[in-house]
């Protein structure tokens, strides 16, 4: 095979690659099939008796871009890069994407209380919003107080709604907990349909354990009505 045949089938392999690319539905794939087909290209130009430099520039910047997307896109479904704690956090957060999680996960401040500690006050508005790790965490509502099961958000009502918060919690001592910016987070779902989707399903899927595991509060006992005096009888006048 001669130097210019070698150099036809580089260039047809590279177009085999690239029509391949445009078929599939699956973008990591598409990209990284189109990557291949301008590496042949640049071979094709490159390996020319007077190499072709505008057209291995350009298409060394296209595959450039490309590599660059294809990172993003591995980051997106992988997840590499993130942190141990990160990883363990990312299991409670199923229905998202690990590039949906990147973006949530930036406005997470980590906590461990020394001491028993109030997340929330009943009453009173909640600026962030609480991942409770700890196996057991106290709630106090109308003043009872009782035990819930963790691991739970808290705070995903006033998150969602707005207004003041329903209840207290309080963390025991020892616990780790995850508090988010409410009003970062808010600005990060504005900018994303998809993952504000998966924020309220997710926050969905809590509030349904939460109210499968409740505990109800009791009822106050029934009062007597106070007792009423006799109504007067009427008068009547007498005819006479």
């Amino acid at each position: 095979m001669s130097i210019d045949q070698g150099l036809a089938v580089v260039l047809f392999a590279g177009l085999l690659f690239k029509a391949a690319g445009f078929l599939v539905r699956d973008e990591l794939v598409l990209r990284a099939l189109v990557v291949i087909g301008m590496a042949c290209d640049i071979a094709f130009y490159t390996l020319q008796p007077n190499p072709i430099l505008h057209s291995i520039l350009t298409n060394g910047f296209l595959t450039a871009i490309n590599l660059l997307l294809i990172v993003l896109i591995v980051l997106e479904r992988t997840t590499l890069s993130m942190s141990d704690r990160e990883k363990a956090l990312f299991a409670a957060f199923p229905t998202l994407r690990p590039g949906q999680f990147r973006r949530v996960v930036r406005h997470a401040r980590w906590h461990r209380a020394e001491a028993q500690a109030q997340l929330i006050d009943e009453g009173a508005p909640v600026e962030r919003l609480f991942y409770i790790q700890s196996p057991r965490f106290e709630i106090e509502k109308q003043g009872q107080r009782y035990s819930a099961e963790g691991p739970a958000f808290a705070g995903e009502l006033v998150f969602l709604k707005g207004g003041l918060s329903s209840a207290s919690v309080w963390v025991p001592a020892g616990s780790d907990y995850i508090s988010f910016d409410s009003a970062a987070l808010h600005r990060t779902m504005a900018r994303s349909v998809p993952l504000s989707n998966a924020m309220i399903a997710l926050f969905g899927e809590d509030l349904a354990r939460k109210v499968a595991n409740s505990v109800p509060l009791p009822c106050p006992p029934p009062q007597d009505p106070p007792p009423t005096s006799p109504s007067p009888a009427p008068e009547f006048e007498q005819a006479g």
